[in-house]
C-alpha cells in the first residue's frame, strides 16, 4: 500500500498496520470515533485502557491541551530528540471525548519514523496507536502474523520498514517527568 493509498484508507475511516519506530502499530484516524471504537474491538482491548496519539507535531494537536509552559516546552525540545510518548493533560473541553480518560492526560508521540512522518504530509489528524496484537498476546512481527488476527476487509498493512528501537518507545508523563515505561 502506498503513502497516498494509506493516507485515504484512514480518511475512509478504515483501520491501518503501519510500521513506527519500534514495534507495528495499529490505529486509525483519531477524530473518527467509530473508527476509534473498532480498534478496540479488533484488539479485544478495554476502552479503559488509553490510546497513544500519533501526530505529526505537537502543534497539530495544541487545542487539545492545556497550554504548555515554558519549562515543559524547553523539556519536551530535549527529551524529543529521541522516539518518546509524553503524557499531557488534555483540554476536557475540546478534546473529543472518545479520546478522553480518566487520567486527565493524553499520551502523545510525534513520530521520528521516516515512513509515518512522510504519512502525516497526506494525512493531517492525529492517528490512533496501540501495538498491532491482540490484547494480552505477544507483539506480532510479520505480515503473516496480522493476516491471522486481522483479516478483515476494514484492515489494510502499510507495509514499510521498521525503525531502529527493538521496543515500543519510553512513556514520560510531562507533568513531572517521571519515566513510566523506559
Amino acid at each position: 500500500m502506498s503513502q497516498s493509498d494509506a493516507s485515504e484508507w484512514l480518511k475512509k475511516g478504515k483501520i491501518l498496520i503501519y510500521p513506527t519506530e519500534g514495534v507495528w502499530g495499529i490505529g486509525c484516524d483519531a477524530l473518527n470515533e467509530k473508527a476509534v471504537a473498532r480498534v478496540y474491538d479488533l484488539k479485544n482491548r478495554s476502552p479503559d485502557k488509553s490510546l497513544i496519539l500519533l501526530c505529526k507535531s505537537f502543534e497539530s494537536i495544541n487545542n487539545f491541551l492545556l497550554p504548555l509552559t515554558k519549562e515543559e516546552m524547553d523539556y519536551l525540545d530535549i527529551i524529543s530528540q529521541d522516539p518518546v510518548t509524553i503524557l499531557y493533560k488534555f483540554n476536557a473541553e475540546i478534546t473529543p471525548a472518545h479520546l478522553q480518560n480518566n487520567t486527565g492526560k493524553l499520551a502523545i508521540r510525534v513520530s521520528t519514523h521516516y515512513h509515518l512522518d512522510t504519512l502525516f504530509n497526506q494525512f493531517d489528524n492525529p492517528i490512533i496507536s496501540t501495538s498491532a496484537n491482540i490484547s494480552g498476546r505477544d507483539t506480532i512481527d510479520n505480515i503473516e502474523g496480522f493476516k491471522v488476527d486481522f483479516d478483515f476487509n476494514d484492515v489494510a498493512i502499510y507495509n514499510k520498514p521498521l525503525g531502529n528501537l527493538n521496543k515500543p518507545t519510553p512513556i514520560i508523563d510531562l507533568e513531572n517527568k517521571e519515566v513510566i515505561r523506559d
